[in-house]
This record gives C-alpha cells, structure tokens and sequence, in this order.
C-alpha cells in the first residue's frame, strides 16, 4: 500500500477533472504536441473555483499540426465527428463518453498565445495564460463567457496586487 495518498475533496475541480481515466490518456497521447488547454478548463486551471462541466475540454493546437494529432487520434480509436468553423475553425473528437473539441490556432496572435503556453510538468499538461483564455473568449461573447472573462480578470487583478505588495514589501538596494 502506497504511503502517499491523497484525498481528492482536497483537490480542485481542475484536478479531479484531467484525472478522469479518458481525460488523463488523452492529454498524456498529445503531451509532445503544441497545444494548451483553453476554454472552461483552461479557466478552472487558473480559477479554483470554477468548476468544469462534462465536454469542457477544448485545446488550441497549432494548424501545421492538425493532421498529424488527428492521425494519431484515429490511431487510438478516437472518432472524428466533425469540423465545424465558427469564430475559430475546430474539430469534434470522442471516445467513448468523452468528447472534446480542437482549436486551431491559424491566425498569428492565436499562434503567438500559443508559443507562450505554460506548460506544468507535476501534472503533465499545457494551458494557456488567462489573458489568452480572455481574448479567446471575447470572440464567443457567450453568456458563459462573460461570467468566465469576469473571474480570470478578478484572478489577474488579485495577482497584480499580490505581486505589488510583494515589491513594496522588498528593500531597497
């Protein structure tokens, strides 16, 4: 018996979440692509708090690799249901009960968002910064979408005014 265990009403709902058994093989098969985590997920990542419902995982994933994750997908009995080209061109995926969506990052501040992904080893994913969540989000204008821009700006201005209190509090040289 392993001495480490942990009690998951200690985690957040990020955590839980990534650790459902479909959701943990997808994100560890696609690890070594450019991607990030973006929408409803990519929020509770950065808002602990927010809590993602089934379906709320939605990647970015640079265009010029598009084909060759698909492939690989496929490769692994992942169904491609369909493209679909709204504000960001994606594309439908599921196993099983699991289904999830993939962005493409085709235009060059949606690359750029990406090329700044941060990447969390301990937990072997990569989500995008909230002010790209916030960007990404401006252009659904969902109700969901205000509520989601609303608690990433709260989490920014907090982190400011964190860090700014740090700075006030260090000496002078």
């Amino acid at each position: 018996m392993s001495t480490h265990t942990i009690n998951l009403t200690t985690k957040s709902y990020f955590d839980q979440f990534i650790q459902t058994p479909l959701v943990r093989k997808f994100l560890d098969l696609i690890f070594d692509f450019d991607y990030a985590i973006v929408g409803g997920l990519g929020v509770a990542f950065w808002v602990k708090e927010r809590k993602p419902t089934p379906g709320e995982l939605d990647i970015l994933v640079d265009e010029e690799q598009i084909n060759d994750l698909l492939e690989l997908l496929e490769k692994h009995h992942y169904t491609i249901e369909g493209w679909k080209g709204l504000e960001i061109t994606n594309v439908a995926v599921r196993k099983e009960d699991f289904r999830f969506d993939i962005l493409l990052a085709q235009d060059d501040w949606l690359k750029e968002e990406l090329f700044f992904a941060i990447t969390v080893p301990n937990r072997k994913i990569k989500v995008l910064h909230p002010k790209g969540i916030i960007k990404m989000k401006l252009l659904a204008l969902r109700e969901k979408d205000m509520r989601d821009i609303e608690l990433l700006e709260s989490f920014i201005k907090n982190a400011q005014s964190h860090a700014k209190i740090n700075y006030q509090i260090c000496p002078k040289a």
